[in-house]
Parts: C-alpha cells; structure tokens; sequence
C-alpha cells in the first residue's frame, strides 16, 4: 500500500508519499492553482503515480477551499430558517466587537453572510429543558416554504432555539422543507453543533452552509479522480484527524484548519522517532505562518475560534495564524514606517524573483537578494530567478521609503516578519502560562528553516529541530494521521460527584455509539483510543477550560481544573463553585504509523560557496547540500543548507550536527 498526503498551500502543492513495504518517503511540489485547486493536486498525484507504477493508494488530503471560500466570500446563497424573534441573532451576536475592532475607532463590522432579507422567523418554542412549549403550525410552515422559494436560496440553514437540547422542530423542518424545495440543500444546526449557545451554533451552522456547495462539488471530483485509480480518498479535519470524503463534503467547517493541523501532526510523528516531547512548531508558507504548542506530544485544542470574524464551534488543533509567508509583501505605510504583510504575492504572481510578474518585494524575494536563497535554491533549481527584476523592486521599494542601503532595507523586511511571527508563538506560550524556553523550535513549510534560528533568538530559545523534508512536512503529516470522530454534550450543572457521575453515564453512551462507528470503519476494538475530556469554569463566568475526565471522583478532576486554571490565568479561585457545562470524548482509529529510514541520497562532497549577508554586513558562507549530510555531520554557522523544497540557514554564532533519524539539530 502506498500512503499519500497532499496538502494545498497558498504559493504551492505539496505531495508526500509513503511506501509501507519499502520504508520510504517520495516527495513532490507543483504550484497551486488557486482559481481551480483540484488542478494541482490531479496533476501531482499523475506525476507520482507515473513515477511509482501507478500501484493502489491510499490518498489523504489537507485543503483550504473551505477557508478561502469563507475568506473570499465566494461561497452559496444562503437562506435562515430560526425561531420567532431571533432573525437578527447573526449580527447581534455577543454585542462584542471583533478584535481587532475594540480599539479601532474606524470599525466597520463585516457585512453578514445572508442578507436580513432572507432570514425567515418561524413561530415555534423548544425550551432549555427540551420540552415543546409552541409546536409548530401547519400554517406558519406553508407560509415559510412559499417565501423561502421566492427567495430561491442555493442553502437553506435551520437553526432553532434550544435545538440541541430537542431537534424534533428542525428535523420535521428539514424534512418538509426537502419535499418542497428540490433544489436547495439543508443544513440542519443541532446535526453541526450539538451544544448551547444560539450564536455560536447559528454561525458554525451558516459557515458550513456558506462553502457547502463548493467543497462538495471539489470533494467529489477528487474523490472520483482516486477511485479511477483504484485508490481511497480521505480529508483531513481541524482537529488533527482524518474523515471521509463523504463527511468532509457534509460538514466542510470541520475542515478549516485542515492544511496547518497536517502540519502539526507531521511534526509529532518527527519528534516522537527523535524523543522530543516539548517543541513549538512554526510552519511558514508562502503566504502565512502557523504556529502551536505541543507539551509530552500532545498538541493543544480548542473547541471554538473566530474565521473571517464569526464564532466556529468545532473540536480543532489550537493553532495561530498570522499573515506573515515567504510571498508576503513589503510595503511603506503611509507615516514612511516599513510593514511586511499581511498581503501575499501568493502563488500567481508570486515574489518578484519568481519572473512571473510580480513588481513588489517580498520575503522570499529578500532572502534571495541577501543570498540566503542562492540562484538554483528553488526546487533544486527547477524554479529559475529572476535577479535583475528582484533588484529593481528593492530600489523603488527603497525610494518609496527614502532609504539608500538596499541591503540594510532587505533585512530590516526579515526582522519585520520574524517579529511577527515571534508575536504569534508569544500568544500561544507565554500567553497561555508557558516559558517558551522550554520548548524547541521546531519550523517547516518551505520559508520556516531560513528564519528559525533568529526566531529562536528572539525567544530566548537554545535549540531548533529542522526535521526531514521540513518544505513538505503537513504533507507528510497526513500520511500518519488517525481516523478521528468527536462527540460533545451540554451538560450546565455544579459539578459534584453527582454531575460527575451523570456526565460518566452520557460518555459511556458515546463511547458505545463510536466503537460501533469505528468497527464498520474496519478498526479492531485494539486498534481503538477513547479520550474524555469535561468543560469545566467557576460559576458566574463565560468562558470555560477542558478538562482530561480521567478519575472516578469529581474531586480529582477539581483539582486538575484549579491547576490548570493557575497556570493559564496567574492564580486560581479555590473554594469557589466550580460549574460543569459540557463532556466531550474523542474516538480514534489508530493507523499504523510511517516507519521510515534514514539514508542520505547523494554522496558527500565539498561545500559550495555563497556570499550571505546578515547582521550589516557580507561574508563567504558554505552551502551544503542536505542529501549528503549524514548522521555523523558538524558544522558551525554560518552556512545555508540547501533541500528540494526548503533552506535552512545557520547564522554565526550557532552550530548544527544532523541526529541519527536525519534532522538538523541547530544549538545556539
């Protein structure tokens, strides 16, 4: 069997394919085609099916149609269907503004997703107790069907108050709304979101029924292109498991994070063959950096964010995005001051260096002007540069901000966006209760690698782990991941041993209910992981921290809770109630692990050499070859070592040996 992730990024398409038999990895890179992504992934998977025989695979895939969608707001005309009284719930919301509109006194709230003209009331009650105060009417439904056609939405979402806690009004809803409206999909709120909260509920549910019809059209194609080769398609989730395609096309909002959260799981699977439990992974792309925090393996989660300004509530990775990529564009603001990012040259045109039309400098386009990326770096020179077109860009950006050293301008547009990426990985440690010198760096993504060890500088930290194909580690990451199926429940009581006990009773029923589901699945009870978690804060606040629900007494978990508590937020409020609001469990079928082995792939032979500049000024570097490095390899900075698909850049003052499973081990 062969096993192959492909994970679509902004700039480029990156394959990783795994030979179970051989102990092999193969990897390959194509640009993205944005307007049409299932292009480059068609045209990759024929590249390496004719390059391995065109055997049987199994395909998993990590995909940003769903976001890109949200965030371009090309996506289906959507209609809501909600309880009388709650037409105006999506732009209410929580009466918060959106950071970072809190301080900006020129925020405009972002237009919603569907228009109040096609948000329909529906005179029906459900109270919180699931009992039906006001069932519904045959006359109110004959009269919303009628103005639901008149509006002729592509979605039809159905959120209810109360629905998670009783669904019967959504569900008689749906099935008479599918009798009357043959063309419109439905999209039913307590099937998305089984928990409390009308708001966040309603907008979870609209934000799947935004990029329903697209993701299931690009799903499907996928999915039919695979089986025509005799292979098996697979999606990966924001929560760091795999689904179906038949899931995934469903409940696309489950897909969000889907490209970064391969990433994690590629560097767990590095880091656990290396045994380092504790590292921040910092993948940078062509047009953003992501970044999270895992402690003994385990990466963080959460169970809502904000995409494109809404609420989504979902099980997913707790990963932190900022517009900071290699194709991000150095610009001059108005006041004379430098900024990097958050636009992306993206993959078309691309930096400036690319000859593909690109006229604005961007990250990549100064780490090739200050040799950093050498003239055949790209691809392993497959990519040509264009050094004239990239010098011309940097003297006007040079005059549009009025300063003459060109060289001291390039690297002041790296400083600028290794602080931001700093920024990012401050919120998720130092902001959380970690001391990030705790912790390793450990970067991927095709730009990562060139600015991990000034990052690490700037953190305090020691060490950095440049794993294996680091350019194509998200890829990779997909190849080993789980088949991966969560449940949540509402459950608002104080939490004593009798809330505890209850909330044991409705996990043991989801545990049922998932061991089930993962048999027909194919995966033995042996091959099976249950882990449960409860949603635990003091009573009379509104926000909640999850908890492992290990222990058969409600008092052990307090204590947990209260540490946790201490550690996130700088003290605890012991004595105080304690409130339950929700039990959680994660059902995963176990997939064997890539097993791989280390070889260098090119005899060893003596450095070229490059003129590098950093730090003020130039000086000769050695360039390596990483495929001819082996395990016994030591080296002091600086020196850049060159990969298919990524470079690595050593500064003076740190030194580098390569590990016994192939990473680069960077110690400052």
């Amino acid at each position: 069997m062969k096993v192959i992730g492909i994970d679509t990024g902004g700039t480029f398409t990156d394959l990783a394919l795994f030979d179970t038999t051989e102990g092999s990895i193969t990897i390959a890179k194509v640009p993205s085609t944005p307007d049409d992504p299932a292009i480059a992934v068609e045209q990759i998977i024929n590249e390496i099916s004719s390059a391995n025989g065109g055997e049987r695979a199994r395909v998993i895939h990590g995909t940003t149609v769903a976001t890109n969608s949200l965030l371009e707001e090309k996506g289906a005309r959507l209609a809501i269907v909600t309880t009388k009284g709650f037409r105006d719930l999506l732009e209410i919301g929580r009466t918060r503004r959106a950071s970072p509109g809190l301080f900006d006194t020129k925020f405009v709230k972002a237009r919603p997703l569907v228009p109040r003209i096609r948000r329909f009331e529906i005179d029906e009650r459900i109270l919180s107790d699931g009992t039906v105060l006001r069932p519904l009417s045959a006359a109110a439904t004959s009269t919303l069907i009628e103005s639901l056609k008149e509006a002729a939405p592509d979605v039809v979402v159905i959120c209810l108050v109360n629905a998670y806690r009783n669904p019967v009004h959504e569900q008689a809803l749906a099935e008479m709304l599918g009798r009357h409206l043959n063309r419109a999909k439905l999209v039913i709120s307590s099937s998305i979101v089984s928990e409390f909260r009308e708001f966040e509920r309603l907008s979870s549910s609209v934000i799947n029924g935004f990029v329903l019809s697209k993701m299931e059209g690009y799903l499907n194609r996928l999915q039919g292109f695979v089986q025509k080769r005799n292979g098996s398609f697979y999606v990966m989730g924001s929560n760091g498991g795999i689904m179906t395609a038949q899931t995934a096309a469903q409940q696309p909002f489950r897909t969000i994070l889907s490209g970064p959260a391969g990433g994690v799981n590629g560097a767990i699977l590095m880091c656990a063959r290396a045994g380092v439990k504790n590292f921040i992974t910092c993948d940078m792309g062509g047009t953003s950096t992501d970044v999270s925090l895992i402690r003994d393996l385990s990466p963080s989660t959460v169970t809502e964010s904000m995409i494109a300004g809404m609420p989504l509530k979902t099980q997913q990775l707790d990963i932190n995005t900022v517009g900071a990529g290699g194709g991000s564009i150095a610009w001059v603001d108005i006041d004379g001051a430098l900024r990097v990012g958050p636009r992306s040259a993206g993959s078309d045109p691309g930096p400036v260096c690319y000859g593909r039309g690109g006229d604005e400098i961007t990250v990549t386009d100064a780490d090739f002007l200050l040799g950093r990326l050498g003239e055949a770096s790209l691809l392993d020179g497959r990519m040509r540069v264009d050094r004239s077109r990239t010098e011309a860009a940097l003297q006007r950006l040079a005059k549009a901000a009025d300063y003459e050293d060109g060289n001291r301008l390039a690297e002041g547009v790296l400083r600028l966006v290794v602080a931001r990426m700093v920024s990012a990985i401050r919120e998720i440690s130092i902001e959380r209760g970690h001391d990030p010198r705790e912790f390793i760096l450990l970067p991927l993504g095709g730009a990562g690698p060139l600015h991990a060890a000034h990052i690490a500088e700037e953190l305090g930290l020691n060490s950095v782990l440049v794993p294996l194909y680091p350019g194509n580690l998200s890829a990779f990451g997909l190849t080993g991941a789980n088949l991966r199926y969560d449940y949540a429940q509402t459950l608002v009581a104080n939490y004593d041993q009798q809330a505890h006990d209850e909330g044991a009773r409705i996990l043991d029923s989801h545990e049922e209910e998932a061991r089930k589901q993962l048999a027909q699945d194919g995966f033995a009870d042996e091959k099976v992981r249950i882990e449960r978690a409860i949603d635990l804060r003091y009573r009379g606040q509104a926000f909640e921290l999850t908890i492992l629900f290990e222990g058969t007494t409600a008092e052990a978990v307090s204590e947990r809770f209260e540490a946790l508590y201490g550690q996130r937020y700088g003290f605890s409020r012991a004595g105080n109630q304690i409130e339950v609001v929700a039990v959680r469990l994660t059902a995963s079928g176990l997939v064997p692990p890539p097993d791989w082995r280390f070889d260098p792939s090119e005899e060893a032979a003596p450095p070229r050499q490059r003129a590098v500049y950093s730090d003020g000024e130039w000086s000769d570097c050695a360039v390596y070859r990483r495929e001819a490095l082996d395990a016994a390899t030591a080296l002091e900075g600086p020196i850049v070592v060159e990969e298919y698909g990524s470079t690595t850049f050593v500064p003076q003052g740190w030194s580098l040996r390569v590990d016994a499973f192939g990473n680069l081990r960077l110690a400052r």
